[in-house]
This record gives structure tokens, C-alpha cells and sequence, in this order.
């Protein structure tokens, strides 16, 4: 299809065509893009913590029995904003520094919980699912890890 876009008024009536197609006619896989390109809008939020320690992967704690590691302590940092995470059977404690908002435990399918941050930055989670996870928080969120 050809189209003769020399005059504004000729190219503004085609935008004004195309914005004004009802919705059901855009074709499924063109709305799954859009969604996924959307996603990609925060990226460079979604990619501020780093994780700078992980217990699993920690030398000295590989040379004692993994039988006596009780929890799995995480540390995420960067820009100035620290995440600090237990996990463990019982569940999930934490601290963000600074302490603002809340902290949400998200797994491929959406939020898991969601706890809110005290003063002192501090929160507690339940148990946490087995696979893909990753902290979300106000200004950020951590990189996926497996659980």
C-alpha cells in the first residue's frame, strides 16, 4: 500500500484513520508486542540492584556442609540504595536503606507479598515460593535470582 504523505493534511487525516481503529480490530500478536515493548520502559530501574553477595555462592561458607546452612542471606546495592535479604524455611526478613515504602517479592506470574517497610527499614515476608523471584521496592527492584 502507497501512500501520498507530501501534505500535512494528508499525513494527519492517516494518523487520525489509524488512532481511530476500534480496538478489536488490532490483531492479538500486535497487542502482545506492544505489552512486551512496554515493559521494557523501566529497565534501567529494574536493573539499579545488583546482587553483591549471595551465601550459596560465598567460598568459605561452600567449605562447611551445606547440611548446616540454615538461611540464604542476598545482598543487592547500588546508586546509594541497599537491599538486604534473609531467606530461610520460616520465611523472608530484610532491610532497605534507605528506608521508604514497601518491598514486593514478585515471581514470573505477578506480586507474591507485598510488606511494608519500617522506620528502621526492616520487614518480614512468609515463605517464599521455589524458583525465579525478585524484590521490587519504590525506585527499583532487584535482578531475578533463583530460590
Amino acid at each position: 500500500m502507497r501512500h501520498d504523505w507530501d501534505s500535512d493534511e494528508v499525513l494527519l487525516d492517516a494518523l487520525r484513520d489509524a488512532v481511530s481503529t476500534p480496538p478489536d480490530d488490532v490483531p492479538p500478536e500486535f497487542v502482545e508486542a506492544a505489552k512486551a515493548a512496554f515493559t521494557w520502559r523501566t529497565i534501567d530501574e529494574e536493573l539499579l540492584l545488583i546482587t553483591s553477595y549471595d551465601s550459596v555462592l560465598d567460598d568459605t561458607l561452600f567449605a562447611r556442609a551445606r547440611a548446616t546452612a540454615t538461611a540464604r542471606q542476598l545482598v543487592f546495592d547500588a546508586d546509594g540504595v541497599m537491599l538486604q535479604v534473609e531467606v530461610s524455611a520460616a520465611g523472608i526478613t530484610g532491610q532497605l536503606v534507605p528506608a521508604t515504602g514497601s518491598v514486593t517479592l514478585v515471581t514470573p506470574s505477578g506480586d507474591h507479598e507485598t510488606a511494608e517497610v519500617d522506620e528502621l527499614g526492616t520487614f518480614v515476608m512468609d515463605a517464599a515460593p521455589r524458583g525465579p523471584v525478585r524484590f521490587r521496592f519504590t525506585g527499583g527492584c532487584t535482578d531475578w535470582f533463583i530460590l
